[in-house]
């Protein structure tokens, strides 16, 4: 929703997976498609000293010549399509970080690596010009390097800025490279078998969020952008209140009126609830996000359940749209959208769109409740239309973990400007659930 609408018109970056142990389809290991491999060995040299070799992180600093060397042992069936490199921060700091080729010597250890066996400094495979953050994985796109099995040398070398340090294998999260050799099968449904129901928001007076002091202890009603306007939406969020925010005995509505003075550009209140808290897969979890909804028909109405940063340190574009439906001239209640945003958004592994813009199966979704579904483990998105995989995609989150955010906007950008006829405009919902394995 807060939307840049990112080209995806633009050629697809390479296929890339991140800090991911399979290809998750159906919840279940995909006949060894993607295999992790661990480093074998890491280590921290500074200029020609070797720093702490069972150190429990790895440094990179351009002005002292620390550079972080790390080896690994690939072995994957079939031909190699992506190679990332995965990293956690350990200290961050605004730096830009090359992760280059070690050339030569492979039999180095993490003991043994010195001035005079240390691999050379060979091609320049990827760089990070960012700030980093404490506890963000990093990833690196190695594939020019990493194309078959075998040993390899990987030195993370910074090229400007401040020190960053990384953890090793000895620290809290191994390093490792993840390489992707085939595409698995779509799967029959979204299974939740080994899952652990996290939070389970029932909407309605007599379910288990059944008021609006409910709401406010578990959401808040503004997401990152706060009161700003943004895609020149006409609507105006408010504070939650019975009429933006009205429960029926089983239902949540998220209300779009013509109350703050008419049908124009900040006439219109309107519901939206985030949640307090933020997630991310850290750490091999897997989260299954569900909304089961029914949107409105009315012009210019642009309901959305979305994933995004709530700002600050190491703010990002990284963005997830798990479901929304325009009402444009050439899109409508038909037509489900879910896109991705930010430089982690790589390949589809798997896609029914009708085109690259919509999924239309010829289902008008305001008929009825539909049960709106991501999967997310970290490198890898699907999403899911009630029993159907809708696409998969490779994706690397960039930046402070998002919360969950659930709006009826009215208008804005691409979207037909509403009229008098579409008030009032309601986003019906009957539960928001998130799972946890």
């Amino acid at each position: 929703m807060k939307k840049k609408k990112s080209s995806l018109l633009s050629s697809f970056l390479v296929m890339i997976m991140v800090l991911s142990t399979f290809l998750m389809v159906d919840n279940k290991e995909a006949d060894a498609a993607t295999v992790t491999s661990n480093a074998t060995d890491d280590a921290t040299m500074w200029g020609t000293s070797l720093i702490g070799p069972t150190a429990t992180t790895m440094a990179v600093n351009v002005g002292q010549d620390k550079r972080s060397y790390l080896k690994f042992n690939v072995s994957n069936s079939g031909t190699i399509t992506s190679a990332v490199l995965n990293v956690k921060c350990i200290t961050g700091g605004t730096a830009n970080i090359g992760a280059y080729a070690g050339t030569g010597n492979t039999t180095w250890n993490q003991t043994t690596l010195a001035w005079n066996n240390q691999p050379a400094l060979g091609s320049l495979l990827d760089s990070k010009n960012t700030t980093f953050v404490a506890g963000t994985v990093y990833s690196f796109n190695v594939l020019p390097l990493i194309n078959a099995n075998g040993t390899y040398s990987i030195i993370l070398k910074g090229i400007s800025g401040n020190e960053v340090t990384f953890s090793t294998k000895e620290g809290t999260t191994i390093p490792n490279v993840v390489t992707t050799t085939t595409t698995t099968p779509p799967p029959t449904g979204p299974d939740l078998t080994g899952y652990t129901l996290l939070r389970d928001y029932s909407f309605g007076t007599s379910r288990n969020t059944n008021s609006l002091t409910a709401l406010t202890n578990s959401f808040n009603a503004y997401g990152v952008a706060g009161t700003t306007v943004i895609n020149n939406e006409w609507q105006r969020y408010q504070p939650i209140n019975a009429t933006n925010h009205h429960l029926t005995s089983t239902t949540l509505e998220l209300t779009a009126t013509a109350n703050l003075g008419g049908v124009y550009d900040g006439g219109i209140s309107s519901g939206q609830i985030t949640t307090k808290e933020t997630f991310y897969p850290y750490d091999g979890k897997t989260y299954i996000f569900q909304l089961r909804a029914k949107i409105p028909k009315k012009v210019g109405a642009w309901p959305a359940f979305w994933l995004y940063s709530p700002g600050g340190a190491g703010s990002t574009t990284s963005e997830i749209d798990i479901v929304e439906f325009f009402d444009t001239p050439t899109q409508n209640t038909y037509d489900w959208t879910g896109f991705d945003h930010g430089d982690g958004v790589f390949s589809d592994y798997y896609s029914i769109m009708t085109n690259q813009w919509v999924w239309h199966p010829g289902t008008d979704f305001s008929d009825d409740y539909h049960l709106y579904t991501l999967i997310w483990k970290e490198g890898n998105l699907q999403k899911w239309v009630d029993g159907t995989l809708v696409k998969g995609t490779l994706f690397r989150w960039d930046g402070p973990a998002p919360q969950v955010l659930i709006n009826l906007a009215m208008g804005g950008n691409t979207n037909n400007n509403p009229v008098a006829s579409s008030f009032p405009a309601v986003f019906s919902l009957d539960y928001f659930r998130v799972y946890v394995k």
